[in-house]
């Protein structure tokens, strides 16, 4: 018989354990049972999970139990498919005293989940009317609430310990400020109280600044006490539920700063993330290293002694009071209070959500109200209101805490000058105006670098024999095999040209003259604008472009391989003092200097891949955190051989010997760098050519003038493309390409 979880986590807490929880969820029911046995034996004190797949949530059943007879991946246990019986099983032998388990899910109508969890003998569940209503669905508020009304007499009727948790002190994961998240944690606490739960959690998201957060959760706590009365209760709080750390170190970082939290603003359980959050759904073993390293943390931990009170719990409080004033029975006063405003979520597209109300990430990096609309707290200070947000500024505030714990900490070791300099956000993540970046020792130190690149890279391919040219850099057509991005037109004395997103083209017609040639181009390539983020990606930027009459691909690769060799010695031997004073580590460059790159195919990285949990397409190129993953696992660069068709331009030559495979390659610098280059052999046959335009979608009529010269006969060859910021990126070792570039243009960025 287990303990009820509620009882089970006062008990531990009042014993001055801090109670850590995974988000852990899988579709295969021995998985799922292993990862609950991993998660009781784990050296902290825990509570189980069992998080639902994303078809439960929306009531999609029919799909889940599609999904699931066919091996099609799940997104986590799909508990109504799966029934009652089985889960008896995956809980049979683990569930029990000391290890209470939870049902996670997301559902604006749980009926069916909540139903099928008491039939397995669970009683703890989570979310809210109003929590699982606006972020995840459409669905009318009026009608999760019924919803969830109906939900919380079943569960109080199956047990008298049933335990119930709000999601309301997450609401979108992030740039919430915190006295709504505390007031819609409250209120929602209160509901499940009205209809019938004796035990709750109230629930709170780690946001943006860490003292900001400990007040808002001692204003949770101080309500709590005043609004449920003879309710058993306790805090939760969740680490950063917004855009996760990229590197394990920053991800580390910030679970660190939710335990430390937790316990210093006397929460009584934290739910954890792991290292692995930016990328994919994590293994059972990451889960357990997250939650070991977060009990470490908290053991260590002594509790806050307060912090300054900045008016998150009066504000707390006049939203809870004048929600309550609208009417008795919260299941009528929460819509009227959204449909009055009186509520109004930041940023959340409901249609029941009002909208007026705008937050922003001041100075400090704490969140504040721009405008709060018909909140009854009164407006910002004229003072505190800053700009209007755009869409680029936005996404800067969705990547603030990325980018803070990503970051290594001040003052280590070949730190360097001071980087605070070259930004006008707190966190780095986007660009400074152009007289403050150009100032930056950063940029100036690495500009220097680029210098030296540019100087090694001209002084070894004009040593091989090869002519440098100029490109062109607008044209009727361009390349397009680019991954996600656009291209820009332009007006040509009335006729619609595009500006080069890749002199590929214009490299084989080159050869017409010239046997080996190579081009330092300028590409402009309108980017997705979440691609703000990835810190490897501009609008504009420049690009080595090789290319050989006559040469195989191994020949190319032995070109790019003595190249990056040569520069990263020219480098070292002119600019050392640059590369410290920023930072870098030399003699993880020296390694590129001992001996021969590496080789895999891209089967063999995708088998590796999924080896470690990274769901990465076997038809498709891999995928950005796919190649930071494999970057990460070698201190040497390699080549990745052998696309798949499909994955590439129509310029990419097919394998004679293996259909559907092309003799082409990346280029992958280590540490986490990811790709450096792409190159292939290159099709010159044209009737082949036009076969591939049409198979990947393009129409051969507007490559009149390349197929043209085609027709009449170009040198087969072979080449690559090698990325200037890129490469210099990973020579420096900086944080992201536009702090390498003199004029950075970052997607979704209007700059100079």
């Amino acid at each position: 018989m287990s303990v009820p979880f509620g009882a089970f986590v006062a008990r531990e807490h009042a014993a001055g354990r801090l109670v850590v929880q995974p988000r852990m969820g899988f579709p295969a029911p021995e998985v799922m049972r292993d990862g609950l046995r991993r998660t009781h034996d784990a050296a902290a004190t825990t509570v189980g999970t069992l998080t639902l797949d994303s078809y439960t949530r929306v009531g999609d059943l029919v799909t889940a139990a599609r999904a699931l007879a066919d091996g099609a991946p799940l997104n986590g246990f799909p508990l109504v498919t799966h029934g009652p019986e089985v889960t008896r099983e995956v809980l049979a032998g683990v569930l029990g005293p000391d290890f209470p388990v939870q049902v996670r899910h997301g559902s604006a109508a749980p009926r069916d989940i909540v139903a099928t969890l008491v039939a397995a003998g669970l009683d703890a569940t989570e979310g809210g009317p109003v929590s699982y209503c606006l972020p995840y669905s459409r669905t009318p508020l009026r009608t999760a609430v019924r919803h969830w009304a109906d939900a919380c007499a079943r569960l109080a009727a199956a047990s008298g310990t049933a335990h119930l948790e709000t999601f309301g002190g997450c609401m979108l994961g992030q740039l919430c400020p915190p006295g709504l998240l505390v007031a819609i944690s409250v209120l929602e606490a209160i509901f499940f109280a009205q209809h019938g739960l004796r035990s709750v959690s109230l629930s709170y998201a780690q946001q943006t600044d860490p003292a900001q957060d400990e007040e808002a959760v001692r204003a949770l706590r101080l309500l709590a006490a005043r609004y449920l009365p003879g309710v058993e209760w306790h805090v939760v709080v969740y680490a950063y539920m917004g855009v996760y750390p990229r590197t394990p170190a920053g991800a580390a970082r910030l679970l660190t700063s939710a335990a430390r939290l937790a316990v210093r603003s006397g929460a009584a359980r934290l739910i954890v993330k792991t290292a692995a959050e930016a990328h994919r759904i994590p293994t059972v073993a990451e889960n357990v290293d997250a939650l070991e390293l977060a009990a470490r943390v908290a053991a260590g931990t002594p509790a806050g002694a307060g912090t300054e009170d900045t008016g998150i719990h009066a504000e707390a409080t006049a939203l809870v009071e004048a929600v309550l004033g609208l009417d008795d029975d919260l299941a009528g006063a929460l819509p009227t209070a959204f449909a009055r405003g009186l509520l109004d979520v930041p940023y959340c597209l409901h249609p029941d959500n009002a909208g007026r109300a705008r937050s922003y990430l001041d100075a400090g990096g704490r969140l504040q109200w721009a405008d709060t609309g018909g909140l009854p707290i009164g407006p910002p200070s004229r003072a505190a209101r800053p700009h209007r947000t755009g869409s680029a500024g936005l996404l800067a505030a969705l990547s603030h805490v990325e980018r803070k714990f990503d970051t290594p900490p001040p003052g280590r070791a070949g730190a360097g000058p001071d980087r605070s300099a070259m930004t006008d956000t707190p966190d780095g993540q986007l660009p400074p105006p152009l007289p403050v970046h150009l100032a930056s020792p950063v940029t100036q130190a690495a500009l220097r670098v680029q210098h030296q690149v540019l100087n090694a890279v001209r002084e070894f391919l004009g040593g091989e024999g090869f002519t440098e040219l100029l490109p062109p850099v607008i044209g009727p057509v361009t390349d397009p095999g680019v991954r996600g991005s656009k291209q820009l037109d332009v007006d040509y004395y009335g006729h619609r040209y595009k500006l080069m997103t890749s002199g590929i083209l214009y490299k084989q017609a080159s050869l017409l003259g010239f046997g080996k040639i190579f081009y330092i181009a300028p590409n402009v390539r309108a980017e997705p604008v979440e691609t703000c983020s990835t810190r490897r990606h501009l609008a504009e930027f420049h690009q080595i472009d090789v290319e050989v009459a006559g040469a195989s691909r191994a020949q190319a690769q032995d070109v790019a391989e003595r190249l990056l060799t040569h520069v990263v010695k020219h480098v070292l031997a002119t600019v050392p003092g640059e590369l410290t004073g920023l930072g870098r580590d030399l003699a993880e460059l020296t390694g590129v200097l001992s001996g021969a790159f590496g080789r895999t195919t891209h089967a063999a990285a995708v088998a590796r891949l999924h080896e470690l949990g990274h769901p990465q397409s076997p038809d498709a190129e891999l995928d950005w955190a796919g190649e930071e993953l494999l970057s990460r696992a070698t201190d040497r660069p390699f080549f990745v051989d052998d696309y798949p068709k499909g994955s590439r331009g129509f310029y990419d030559r097919e394998a004679t010997t293996e259909p559907g495979v092309l003799r082409n390659f990346d280029l992958l610098a280590p540490g986490g760098f990811g790709e450096l280059a792409s190159g292939s052999e290159r099709e010159s046959d044209y009737a082949r050519i036009v076969t591939r335009m049409r198979e990947t979608g393009e129409n051969p009529a507007k490559y009149g003038w390349y197929l043209d010269m085609v027709r009449e006969g170009i040198p087969a060859s072979a080449g690559f493309g090698l990325g200037l910021e890129r490469l210099v990126r990973f020579l420096t070792g900086l944080d992201a390409v536009w702090r390498v570039n003199a004029y950075p243009k970052v997607p979704g960025l209007v700059a100079p």
